[in-house]
């Protein structure tokens, strides 16, 4: 799911340079380099990014990184599209998968946000390059500042060859002050891990070495699940807590589906997939565990005095995808004697396509939405994050399809402001954020609540 950048704390105070690597043609794309001396140290991103997860086996995960935590140049192109990968060696085979990959950016002018995309090539290109495109995955990096920071983008490709590059396209003709960061030293001893760029997807890719001599690694990280061993996600899709009365409140329930012990660790997200809090829990057989997030500490409240965000679990998973964990959620409304819930939402159960049932008994369909990568919230710049299309009961689409435009990976929806339908049936497309999946609740004033989920459409 797509993340925010952290604080970000100098080590030595900076002093900066900025360097063309080449007196540009007129009309030709030119690159530039900005050196740092003493190196800028770049804070870890969120809880469940590539570069927060340790390489301990019980996470069940490790870490693909070269870099050592510090930026000492960044690099930045006025090309109308620009590229820059770094070769993976000996990370993929049978099973595995990469979760997220994670990117440091820097920004010196005023748009804090960048659109750009996460790219994967084979190694067969001319001399060991860059060669054949095999996946892509937009992101979004927003809150970007002049400090550099990491910023992640949820993938999970299936890695199946040993070696792979992995990279960055962005289009500096619209984010012109964007820099890539650079570590130049790295671990203790350095060593050279291969980096290209090139301009405008075209042409050959160019050695980073002609631009930046001394450079040891693009500052990109990965987080993969090892051979054979999966990471189990679970998802409160949406909480909404009244922190100022006793009032509203979400509960949820963890299970351990297994007769061994699991442990397992718990996200409180924002609404924008920001972390505020992490629990860990230790669940013996079949043992289940019961939490009122009117009880969790340190959420953040609104005006309004409700706290709203969604929830993680994660734990290692079985390598035949048999579930570990299972459990359920329900929403408490003490003021009209509702409450509805449904089973906690699996990561798999993120898809491209989902539909969901419309009902309305006078008050409207409540929806709450959950979606791996957001792409922004203004729709002058920004694509939308997934597309509503409703349809009546009889199967005909029923007025212009909605674009939804957000910079949170949780939402909660009127469905009245989708459609004027009473009944029929909403589809959403969630092929711009990566998969998503919907929730409803059904409101008859003060009679009755019912909440369901929305079924994939995917086809095979």
């Amino acid at each position: 799911m797509t993340r925010h950048a952290y604080t970000i704390v100098f080590s030595a105070l900076a002093l900066t340079l900025t360097l063309a690597s080449a007196p540009p043609a007129h009309g030709q794309p030119f690159e530039q380099v900005e050196p740092v001396l003493g190196g800028v140290d770049v804070q870890p991103g969120p809880t469940g990014s590539a570069t927060e997860k340790d390489t301990s086996a019980d996470k069940a995960a490790f870490i693909a990184r070269y870099d050592d935590g510090e930026a000492d140049t960044f690099v930045r192109s006025t090309a109308d599209t620009y590229e820059i990968a770094m070769l993976f060696e000996n990370i993929g085979g049978t099973d595995v998968t990469v979760g997220s990959v994670d990117m440091c950016w820097r920004q010196t002018g005023g748009d804090p946000k960048i659109r750009y995309e996460v790219v994967f090539w084979a190694p067969n290109g001319p001399g060991g390059a860059p060669g054949t495109e095999i996946a892509h995955f937009a992101a979004v990096a927003t809150g970007v500042t002049a400090t550099p920071a990491f910023h992640t983008t949820s993938v999970n490709y299936p890695l199946t060859a040993s070696n792979v590059y992995i990279g960055v396209r962005w289009n500096p003709a619209v984010d012109p002050d964007y820099w890539a960061c650079i570590d130049n030293d790295g671990f203790d001893p350095p060593t050279v891990h291969p980096v290209y760029r090139r301009f405008n997807e075209a042409g050959a890719w160019n050695n980073l070495s002609s631009l930046v001599p001394s450079y040891n690694a693009l500052m990109l990280r990965a987080f993969v699940f090892t051979p054979g061993v999966f990471v189990e996600n679970l998802f409160v899709p949406y909480y909404l807590v009244n922190k100022s009365v006793v009032g509203t409140t979400t509960l949820f329930a963890v299970r351990n589906l297994t007769s061994s012990n699991v442990s397992a660790t718990i996200d409180y997200m924002r609404l924008n997939g920001t972390n505020q809090r992490s629990d860990n829990i230790n669940l013996g057989p079949y043992e289940a565990e019961t939490v009122n997030i009117r009880d969790v500490p340190g959420l953040a409240v609104g005006m309004d005095g409700f706290a709203r965000g969604f929830v993680r679990v994660s734990t290692a998973g079985n390598p035949d995808m048999t579930p570990v964990l299972g459990g359920d959620y329900f929403q408490v409304d003490t003021v009209n004697n509702f409450a509805t819930g449904e089973q906690l939402v699996r990561q798999f159960d993120l898809c491209t396509n989902a539909s969901i049932r419309l009902v309305t008994f006078g008050t409207p369909t409540r929806l709450t939405v959950l979606i791996n990568n957001p792409r922004g919230a203004v729709p002058a710049v920004d694509p939308p994050s997934f597309v509503v299309r409703p349809y009546n009961e009889a199967g005909i689409p029923t007025g212009p399809a909605v674009l939804y435009f957000t910079a949170n990976n949780a939402v909660e929806i009127d469905a009245s402001t989708l459609t004027a339908l009473s009944f029929g049936t909403l589809r959403f497309d969630f092929s711009n954020s990566g998969g998503g999946t919907v929730s409803a609740e059904y409101r008859a004033g003060g009679r009755f609540s019912v909440g369901v989920a929305s079924q994939c459409d995917d086809l095979p």
